[in-house]
């Protein structure tokens, strides 16, 4: 009987013991939407919903005002459902009421326990996506509901004025904040905390959709991509499909190249506001699940001073006054910046993280050197790296350049050549990967290397894959943006084996004869399937995956000027259409190249003195020219291009022979109507 008693208690505290823990867990998760993890406050005269993902759990989101259309957006994550019963309210207190387009269906009125409405359009109704009327205080106001589909939501939650700072102190971080992954099936992915949150990027960082760093408070694998404390959002803002960044990175990966980035499409939500469409990707760092190699910053120890820190006032001291910023140059040549750090260890041979940079941005960089032929290379890591670090790498990389300026490609003081110095093959494919997708910064940022410890190969590897929002013919892409007057969203011609700026590595690279073989074959047997499968509905197929998303990011950011979701859809439809026509005719174009072995020629233009954006235009022989782009000369309206040698006009629906020719720009005064010739 005793015995009898023992499992009796022993029940009954079990018992205890869970009610208790469900009702301390239903505590932390009904009505406030991140199970304790919401850390901000609702803002007078806004406007919230439920949205529940789980029996008990339910997320807060805010509606959003488009003072443009003075019209409210409420965008609804994926793991909402129709049929979903959605509490709404307002912060403070207004009286709300819902009205279906048409006025045939409206909230009936009840209340909610704690005062918000049941958006349930009464007992049978499904809210669905549409346009509604919503009344606040008896005024009434459009409201517009889209939702997403497919991928999930991150909840990224802060106090109110920690988010506010965000915006008010470039790249400053926000410390404290939750994490709150949800899939779209209202599953949690992941759930934590986030110890810092800033704004990343460089020219990106400007636009109005941010892109960000989030630190997580303990290393976090996101949706399978590997367990790691940094990781990036990015806004692809400029990019209208939201895609080229993602088919290149998977491109590279599928390609075989070690540590290329690994990412997925979410809806990002700060505060319960809708950002839009994010691409949540691995950093390019050094790390067990990211750049595998030996971390040099282990073993530099050095504390850097607040106007260390402080890189802005560093670039601007580094410009008037080198010495006292720190900056030296080495006998051979070489400028760089290095720091006096408690050095850890004897072999500084790596492993180094490097990029390619401006020559205007170099000097914002903590250590760096600059080559005796001018090409700036940040050393991100070590970030704060040591004098006698600096002067290695930067003296590996020389040995590298002067053996790939050499006309026989071998250092003149070692007699090494220079695929001594690299790992080639990782060069061939980054090389490819900048020049298939036409990269605007292919020689000047964004460009990563990295040298793992001598005790390896101790050699120099090309990669990871970064950055190419820009790239694949977006035509967000001015004329005026052009590098050496040579056009970056053109389909026709190389452009990262092309001189541009003080020094261009592709540029030296694909003048060595091996090197130019090497691509060829790599691009036949390994790009050319890829390429065959992004056509082939590759990009049709994300397209679809993130259209809603899209959709909804586009109306959030005004890069969709659709006024209804069949024009939305429209317009999104066709410039994935316009990113996969470019793809196609890149690779036709590379395909004849490398592959068919057919000739490639230059027409040259001559507008006068009139204001160029290209200098020439490129095709196969066989194929049809490409119309140049316009010049603009003052006074005059630019009519058509001429055979430079007749003085006709040119036929460009007709192939190209390849015979000697360039083209004259034909002109009409504005005053008089009178019909100028360039060079006449």
């Amino acid at each position: 009987m005793r015995r009898v008693y023992v499992c009796f208690a022993i029940l009954l505290f079990s018992v205890w013991i869970l009610a208790a823990g469900m009702l301390v867990y239903g505590g932390r998760i009904v009505g406030n939407g991140m199970a304790g993890t919401k850390r901000w406050k609702e803002e007078s005269g806004q406007i919230y919903v439920s949205v529940p993902f789980s029996r008990f759990r339910s997320q807060t989101i805010r509606f959003w005002w488009n003072e443009k259309e003075s019209k409210y957006y409420l965008f609804l994550p994926s793991f909402w459902s129709r049929g979903d019963c959605l509490k709404l309210w307002s912060a403070d207190g207004a009286e709300l009421t819902l009205r279906s387009e048409g006025g045939d269906k409206e909230t009936d009125g009840s209340k909610t326990a704690d005062g918000g409405i049941d958006l349930s359009l009464g007992k049978t109704d499904e809210l669905a996506e549409g346009t509604y009327t919503l009344t606040v205080n008896g005024e009434a106001y459009a409201l517009e509901i889209m939702a997403s589909s497919e991928i999930p939501a991150l909840f990224v939650d802060m106090e109110n004025d920690k988010l506010d700072a965000l915006y008010e102190t470039p790249y400053g971080e926000q410390y404290g904040a939750g994490a709150l992954l949800i899939g779209a099936q209202g599953q949690v992915e992941n759930e934590g905390g986030v110890e810092a949150l800033r704004v990343r990027g460089n020219t990106s960082a400007d636009w109005v959709k941010k892109p960000y760093q989030m630190t997580m408070n303990r290393a976090t694998d996101f949706l399978g991509m590997g367990s790691a404390v940094k990781w990036n959002l990015l806004s692809n803002w400029s990019d209208k499909t939201l895609l080229r960044n993602k088919i290149t990175y998977d491109m590279a990966a599928q390609a075989g190249m070690p540590y290329s980035p690994k990412s997925a499409f979410v809806d990002l939500y700060l505060n319960g506001e809708y950002q839009g469409c994010y691409q949540l990707c691995e950093k390019v760092e050094i790390g067990a699940n990211r750049v595998n190699i030996r971390n040099l910053e282990d073993y530099t120890l050095y504390e850097p001073s607040q106007e260390e820190r402080d890189m802005e006032s560093v670039a601007s001291l580094s410009k008037e006054d080198p010495q006292a910023a720190g900056i030296e140059q080495t006998e051979n040549g070489i400028v760089c910046r290095g720091y006096e750090t408690q050095l850890g260890t004897d072999d500084i041979t790596g492993g180094y993280l490097l990029e390619i940079e401006r020559p205007s941005r170099i000097y914002a960089s903590p250590s760096f050197f600059i080559t005796a032929h001018g090409q700036p290379v940040t050393v991100k890591r070590p970030k704060y790296a040591d004098k006698e670090e600096v002067v290695y790498i930067a003296g590996a990389w020389q040995a590298f350049e002067d053996a790939l300026y050499a006309e026989d490609g071998k250092n003149p003081g070692t007699g090494f050549a220079y695929t001594d110095y690299i790992d080639q093959e990782s060069f061939v494919k980054k090389y490819l990967v900048e020049e298939i997708v036409r990269n605007y910064d292919a020689s000047s940022t964004s460009q990563y290397f990295y040298k793992d410890a001598d005790e390896t190969d101790g050699k120099i590897y090309a990669g990871p894959v970064w950055d190419y929002d820009m790239s694949l013919g977006n035509p967000i892409m001015s004329p005026l943006t052009n590098q050496h007057y040579i056009s970056s969203v053109s389909p026709y011609g190389l452009f990262a084996a092309l001189p541009m700026d003080e020094f261009s590595i592709w540029y030296r690279l694909y003048e060595k004869e091996d090197f130019r073989k090497a691509v060829q074959k790599t691009y036949a047997e390994e790009f050319l399937p890829l390429l065959k499968e992004l056509e082939d509905g590759g990009i049709g197929a994300w397209a679809d995956t993130i259209r809603e998303s899209a959709l909804m990011d586009g109306v959030r950011w005004g890069r969709n000027k659709g006024t209804d979701q069949a024009s939305r859809m429209q317009e999104y439809a066709e410039s994935v259409a316009e990113l996969g026509e470019f793809v196609e005719t890149r690779e036709a174009y590379l395909t004849g190249l490398w592959v068919d072995g057919r000739e490639s020629k230059k027409v040259y233009l001559d507008g006068g003195d009139a204001d160029m954006y290209i200098s020439y235009v490129e095709t196969l022989v066989g194929d049809v020219l490409e119309e140049p782009i316009a010049p603009v000369k003052e006074g005059y309206t630019f009519v058509r291009w001429l055979n430079g040698y007749t003085k006709e006009p040119y036929d460009f629906s007709q192939p190209y022979d390849g015979s000697d020719l360039y083209f004259v720009a034909e002109y009409r005064s504005d005053a008089d109507g009178s019909t100028l010739i360039a060079g006449e």
